[in-house]
């Protein structure tokens, strides 16, 4: 049986709760990413923020004020104000099977956080590590 920890990704880009969306922008832009698990300065898990959570606020403060004043509110909005607080988490030593269900269920979320027994992040599964699964499994059976 293949277990989360033989497939999650374990060196991420995080947030802290005070971090802005203008941050978060930043991040994901630099590093090609969609979501960024939040985390208090432990390093236990807080929320998640997505693109949709970034794309929904930026079209509403679009909406409000203009698209002259998005980088200004960007800079002003705080990450926590927009994330999601409940997020789905798996151990590393959950089932893939187990966790791919969860991500399947939870298309809200796009990924599976991954945290120890105190609720600090370890790692994360996103829908691409499961393609990526899937092709070498397809590869090994040709």
């Amino acid at each position: 049986m293949q277990l989360v920890k033989q497939l999650m990704t374990t060196h991420l880009h995080t947030h802290l709760p005070t971090d802005t969306l203008r941050d978060a922008e930043k991040t994901m832009a630099e590093h090609h990413i969609r979501h960024i698990p939040v985390v208090d300065e432990e390093g236990k898990l807080c929320g998640l923020m997505s693109q949709r959570e970034f794309l929904t606020e930026a079209f509403r403060i679009t909406d409000k004020f203009g698209a002259h004043h998005l980088q200004e509110y960007l800079s002003k909005t705080g990450i926590s104000q927009c994330m999601q607080h409940e997020v789905v988490t798996v151990t590393p030593d959950t089932s893939l099977q187990q966790a791919g269900e969860s991500l399947r269920a939870n298309r809200r979320q796009g990924c599976v956080l991954v945290t120890d027994e105190h609720k600090v992040l370890v790692g994360m599964l996103t829908s691409q590590d499961f393609v990526k699964l899937a092709i070498t499994l397809l590869q090994q059976n040709n």
